[in-house]
């Protein structure tokens, strides 16, 4: 897929709040769980028969998803999410069509055996860039960009990634009229400053680059779409949004006050997939 050079049409009078660092600061782990919400249980969906765009990253079979260039273990190229995100998802496509735009989703519910398999990535490249790594370098490596899954518990809720609830995406956008992506300015899963939501923000108050700039547009775009839908971005990562989870309760609370004292969607058990695991098929 190739990245577009403008965006289709932007006129959006809408800017990306600044987030200092220490107001996210802290865990959301320890946010519990409300079993007695209507959602709790809600099933998931299929989200082809919503027709939303999506490609699973971590199931890409011709080495097209660096840093992996393969397929990880445990991926599934379906994508699935609770009823009530999917839906949602839908409203934000609303939202970017008369601009041009649509949602393309790169990860939505990742089991565990796939978290496992990103951990095992991680820490064992960690081992191989390191020089002479104990096992809790590497852990430490690891923990850089993805929770540790191997003291997982079902029914410990301070145990549960964040993708495992079903009310999680990593996202970008693409143009309507063809398969380019937007600009977002940096690619997905580089994990570097410039992964922070607010980084063009930031070099826009500097001076540093012009209210015209495509990527910081662009991320106004998709930000001010998924936040008139109620979805809540993690401030380190542009690409990613939840909406009714622990992570959400978290930023809600840091960055908007208001926020309810428990989430309601925790971990659910992994579905019948219909396709393979993707590392099979290679």
């Amino acid at each position: 897929m190739n990245i577009a050079k403008n965006t289709p049409r932007f006129d959006l009078d809408y800017k990306i709040p600044v987030v200092e660092r220490e107001q996210i600061n802290g865990s959301h782990h320890d946010i519990p769980l409300d079993p007695t919400d209507s959602k709790f249980n809600e099933p998931m969906v299929d989200l082809s028969d919503y027709n939303i765009a999506f490609k699973s990253y971590h199931a890409i079979l011709d080495g097209s998803n660096p840093p992996y260039y393969k397929p990880i273990r445990g991926s599934r190229q379906q994508g699935l999410l609770r009823k009530t995100v999917a839906e949602k998802l839908v409203r934000v496509n609303e939202h970017l069509r008369p601009y041009g735009a649509e949602l393309l989703i790169l990860d939505a519910y990742r089991s565990i055996e796939c978290q496992q398999g990103l951990w095992e990535f991680f820490y064992e490249r960690g081992r191989s860039e390191m020089r002479n790594p104990s096992e809790d370098d590497c852990r430490q490596y690891a923990l850089n960009y993805v929770r540790d899954p191997r003291s997982f518990n079902p029914l410990d809720t301070r145990t549960f990634p964040i993708h495992i609830t079903g009310s999680s995406v990593d996202v970008t956008l693409k143009r309507l009229d063809s398969d380019e992506l937007l600009d977002m300015g940096s690619a997905f899963e580089e994990i570097i400053d410039v992964s922070y939501t607010d980084y063009f923000e930031r070099l826009r108050l500097k001076g540093l680059i012009g209210e015209d700039d495509i990527r910081l547009l662009n991320r106004r775009l998709m930000d001010w779409a998924f936040t008139n839908e109620g979805f809540l971005n993690d401030p380190i990562l542009y690409w990613h949004y939840d909406w009714g989870n622990q992570l959400w309760i978290k930023v809600k609370k840091a960055l908007h006050e208001h926020a309810p004292e428990k989430a309601w969607y925790g971990h659910v058990e992994s579905p019948d997939w219909d396709v393979p695991d993707a590392a099979t098929l290679v």
